[in-house]
């Protein structure tokens, strides 16, 4: 075997590794993901953040061992497995490792690989393994070394490369964008024919791939490939094997820095890369450029076996970012709190690379706390735990949980295997003929099923790559909870599916809002829009299940449009306790408290009835006839007056004012409601028929000791009388201020200071028909 440029360090690799942890840096060909594991001693599990990268650098190491995959040298990803007790050096994904940590808690040895791709997962996994001293190596391509080793206070190594010069090309006009992507990367083969080697294309996804796919083959000596992380091992192997034809890959970035293809002396560039995006607290995916780094990386790729030519289809002059952002500020971190979790760990507890905002932290823990993942404490639940180990995101996961044991978890199995994608499966315009019309039903949920089970790309208006995928995955899903494949005939039940989505998430429930024509939904936070491909009519729905939503628009206006809802009547909201319920109205009819109790949903009245409340109804309806002045009326006027004593003496005390020489008690000063409603709980109120059985002494605060009243009563008084006038002396407690309101009288100016009594610590105002006088 030729030798590679990271060969030169296998002496100190061998070194370092077992004093501390190990950084190193090496480009993208120089052999580090193949030769470092191989150096390790002991048991050696290395983390690829990629599915492709797992099963090819398996089996270009076993190879190099001369052996079959899954001996000594094996791997696993989600679905698969190849290995066997002999197994020295395993390949995992992040997820792998997560979901089974005594994977990495057994190893002698721990590869991080690729960590300049900030993944969420591999930035968890390097929290949870800064603490190892030895056996633990974090490798890249472009990574900030210097940083990450001190970070671990670990040892730093850098390997030279072998890289040829690139010419870079701008064949486009404007920034990377999607459209007309085919008939781009044809012209810019076609531009390419007379450069040597093979040809490496990056495309931002399997979609595109497979559209670029379709427009190429046919063409005559081209052989063409695909490489993703949905292909097979065998599938996976015809990008790397040798072909008498010009070879021409079509790949997502796995092919950017995880693998190395042979041969390569073309690549063309589509600038794009399909990710999540996080804002205002909404995770969507979407096309977006890719960073210059990312854009050199790619560049880079042509220049490994000899000069190579890279053709961008973007233009000279659009501005990219410098560098790609880490998932931590660019994505929900709901799975980085419930991995976390899962581990046994808060967040904030991890020595994480870049630590997460806080705002978006919470809003994590909000959001699992609302599936049942976590605890008030923000502790894993068993719910959390299972959930973690589903292969889908959290609300997906969710709703399959809590399809197990029931009728409907075929009919959920498909419909998260169609959500799970993200991707539009239905495209243009509905089906002439009704009988091809999946979306008859008024549902997209329903639809969605459908297509799955019977539906046929061309014939129905499907994407073909969503179709196959969402077919794969619940095949996949199907078979893991043990039934057969989904039978085209079966039955959709509706009602079924929709209360199960409603039980796992009460907040999919959102009820129509009409405007003029418009009709828009809200659960009680920011209204949704029916996306225009929804098979949903909004013109006679009550409500909706949404199921899925994107987020379009601009920092200053976002419009959430939703692309999978399930219209329901309000009854069904009823029928499941949505909502909840308050006092509308009250009233005492033969010492019995009757109430008009409505339930409520997104500011909208599912339901009402009439009746004697109980529990904490009755309470809040007793409290609501008292603050009225309808029930126990000579009640709230002495608790006001006791109380205002109370909160007057309180803060006189806490400011150190005497009354007469006297210093006042401490006492507590609740408000009039607080009182009321802590009085009426500890009387043990139940039901609006315990009305009977009060008086109102029962409501009552206690009285303040005859002497400190007497004294108050002097010195702060609440009324007060000058010549013909009368006054109401109102305290503002928080600003040290009296206002001295006249109830009777003709007077037009204040009384004289002299006349009034001291009050004193407080500023002394006096309300009459000419305005407001400062008296004192």
């Amino acid at each position: 075997m030729k030798a590679l440029p990271v060969d030169a360090l296998r002496e100190e690799v061998s070194r370092a590794v077992v004093r501390a942890p190990l950084v190193l840096c090496a480009p993208t060909g120089s052999g580090k993901s193949t030769q470092v594991p191989r150096w390790l001693e002991g048991q050696v599990v290395v983390v690829e953040p990629r599915r492709v990268a797992c099963r090819s650098l398996a089996a270009r190491i076993a190879e190099l061992e001369g052996e079959p995959l899954g001996q000594t040298v094996g791997y696993r990803v989600r679905g698969e497995r190849r290995q066997s007790a002999q197994t020295r050096i395993l390949f995992v994904t992040p997820g792998i490792a997560l979901r089974d940590l005594s994977v990495l808690e057994r190893a002698d040895a721990v590869v991080l690989d690729e960590f300049h791709e900030r993944r969420l997962d591999v930035d968890l996994l390097f929290a949870l393994l800064a603490s190892r001293k030895k056996g633990l190596v974090v490798m890249s391509a472009t990574m900030d070394g210097p940083a990450v080793a001190a970070h671990l206070e670990g040892e730093l190594l850098e390997s030279e490369g072998r890289l040829h010069p690139v010419e870079k090309h701008c064949i486009g006009s404007e920034r990377p964008h999607g459209k007309g992507l085919p008939s781009r990367v044809a012209a810019a083969l076609e531009r390419a024919s007379t450069d040597p080697g093979d040809v490496l294309v990056f495309l931002p996804g399997r979609s595109e791939i497979a559209a670029c796919a379709a427009a190429l083959r046919g063409r005559s000596g081209l052989t063409i490939c695909e490489l993703h992380g949905g292909l097979s091992l065998e599938q996976q192997s015809r990008a790397f094997a040798p072909t008498r034809d010009r070879k021409v890959v079509l790949a997502t970035n796995v092919a950017e820095t995880s693998v190395t293809l042979p041969g390569v002396g073309v690549v063309i560039d589509s600038g794009l890369v399909r990710r999540t995006r996080y804002h205002r607290g909404r995770a969507y995916l979407g096309l977006t450029a890719i960073a210059s780094d990312s854009a050199e990386q790619r560049a880079g790729r042509a220049g490994r076996t000899g000069p190579g030519v890279c053709y961008r289809l973007w233009g000279q002059t659009a501005i990219l970012e410098a560098r790609t952002p880490p998932e931590v500020y660019r994505e929900s971190l709901v799975p980085l709190v419930l991995g976390a979790a899962n581990a046994g760990h808060r967040v904030e507890s991890l020595p994480l690379f870049d630590p997460p905002k806080d705002y978006a932290l919470e809003a994590a823990r909000e959001e699992l706390t609302a599936l049942g993942a976590l605890n008030p404490e923000g502790l894993l639940t068993e719910l959390g735990r299972e959930l973690f180990q589903q292969p889908l995101d959290a609300p997906h996961a969710r709703l399959l949980i809590e399809a197990q044991g029931t009728p409907s978890l075929g009919d959920a199995i498909d419909l998260v295997s169609v959500l799970a994608l993200g991707r539009r499966l239905f495209v243009g315009p509905r089906p002439d003929l009704p009988e091809d019309d999946l979306r008859d039903a008024g549902c997209d949920a329903v639809a969605f099923i459908r297509a799955l089970r019977m539906g046929e790309a061309r014939a129905h208006g499907l994407t073909p790559f969503v179709l196959r995928e969402a077919r794969r995955m619940s095949k996949r899903l199907r078979r893991a909870n043990g039934l057969d494949v989904a039978d085209p005939s079966a039955k959709i039940d509706r009602e079924g599916l929709a209360k199960l989505a409603l039980r796992a998430d009460p907040r999919t429930a959102h009820v129509a809002r009409r405007r003029k024509r418009a009709v828009a939904f809200a659960n009680g936070g920011t209204e949704l829009e029916l996306g225009r491909e929804s098979a949903v009519r909004p013109d006679a729905v009550e409500a909706i299940v949404v199921l899925d939503s994107r987020a379009i628009g601009t920092e200053r206006r976002d419009t959430v449009i939703v692309t999978c809802a399930m219209p329901i009547p309000l009854r069904w909201l009823r029928e499941l306790g949505l909502g909840r319920e308050r006092i509308e109205s009250v009233r005492i009819k033969r010492g019995i408290i009757i109430a008009k109790i409505e339930r409520v949903h997104a500011k909208k009245v599912i339901d009402e009835r009439e009746e004697v409340p109980t529990g904490e109804l009755a309470r809040e309806a007793m409290l609501k006839l008292v603050l009225q002045g309808r029930f126990l009326k000579e009640a709230k006027r002495e608790a006001a007056d006791r109380l205002m004593a109370r909160g007057l003496a309180a803060q006189l005390s806490r400011a150190g004012v005497t009354v007469s020489g006297v210093a006042l008690p401490q006492l507590d000063a609740p408000t009039l409601e607080e009182h009321l409603r802590a009085r009426i709980s500890d009387l043990g109120v139940e039901s609006g028929e315990d009305a009977k059985l009060l008086s109102a002494d029962d409501l009552l605060p206690e009285d303040l000791e005859p002497w400190v009243r007497d004294v108050l009563d002097a010195e702060y008084p609440r009324t007060f009388e000058v010549g013909d006038a009368s006054y109401r002396v109102e305290y503002n407690l928080d600003r040290r201020q009296i206002i001295m309101h006249m109830t009777k009288g003709t007077r037009t100016t204040p009384p004289p200071a002299s006349y009034l009594p001291r009050f004193a610590g407080f500023r002394v105002t006096v309300e009459s028909r000419r305005g407001m006088h400062v008296v004192r």
